[in-house]
């Protein structure tokens, strides 16, 4: 194999990956909502979190789980995309090893370390806000960089990326704000929580999706940023 088909290979294959991030990103709100309602009537929970006690806990655990192995195992320019991505992965499993709260008003044992559920939750929580403010770093930050003049695509891509993580910050302030302040209020009949981490994991996905050049790819295919 030549030297220059061999890099070629690589570019693809590291443009497969960001691709997957991405769709597995946008694909895990749209799997559980509708696969949740495969459990009985059209119950919508209130919180994707919340779809760990249902029939959708292996397709929650086993997705994030594979978005966690998919940012643990990239490689990014210089140590600081592997450091941001690697940490990704790990709040990301962070998610999985503490489950939310089942908020049925007895406390159990859940998640790896069997913990009780009310104090799962506010790991669950925290390693939730770090996963989604390290993507929205990555985006905004890491992302964007660019060597020489940017082209045109480079751009519009750099545009994509710094509104992804400026929505997916604004998600994360909404559900501090709705958890702290709003929680217990009719509010929560409409599933905020839900909303917020659905728009952020689009956007999430997005962001990863032009990064593995779905769209505004630059003409020469070894322009990978």
């Amino acid at each position: 194999m030549r030297l220059i088909d061999r890099e070629e290979s690589l570019i693809h294959s590291y443009l497969l990956m960001r691709r997957m991030i991405g769709i597995l990103a946008m694909a895990l709100p749209v799997i559980l909502i509708a696969g949740g309602f495969l459990e009985g009537g059209f119950v919508v929970q209130g919180s994707l979190s919340a779809y760990y006690y249902t029939n959708m806990r292996d397709f929650l655990v086993g997705m994030l789980f594979s978005v966690a192995i998919f940012l643990i195992s990239y490689k990014g320019y210089e140590l600081i995309d592997d450091v941001v991505t690697n940490l990704s992965g790990f709040f990301a499993l962070g998610i999985i090893a503490f489950p939310t709260s089942m908020f049925t008003g007895e406390v159990v044992r859940v998640g790896v370390f069997q913990i009780q559920d009310n104090i799962s939750q506010y790991y669950h929580l925290v390693f939730s806000v770090l996963f989604l403010l390290s993507l929205s770093f990555n985006s905004m930050f890491l992302f964007t960089r660019h060597g020489g003049s940017p082209s045109r695509e480079k751009k519009i891509r750099n545009g994509v990326y710094v509104a992804s993580g400026l929505i997916m910050l604004s998600c994360v302030a909404g559900m501090i704000v709705y958890i702290a302040f709003y929680s217990h209020t009719p509010l929560a009949k409409e599933r905020p929580v839900l909303v917020f981490e659905t728009i952020a994991l689009i956007s999430f996905g997005v962001s990863w999706l032009v990064k593995g050049h779905t769209i505004f790819r630059d003409k020469q295919l070894s322009s990978l940023r």
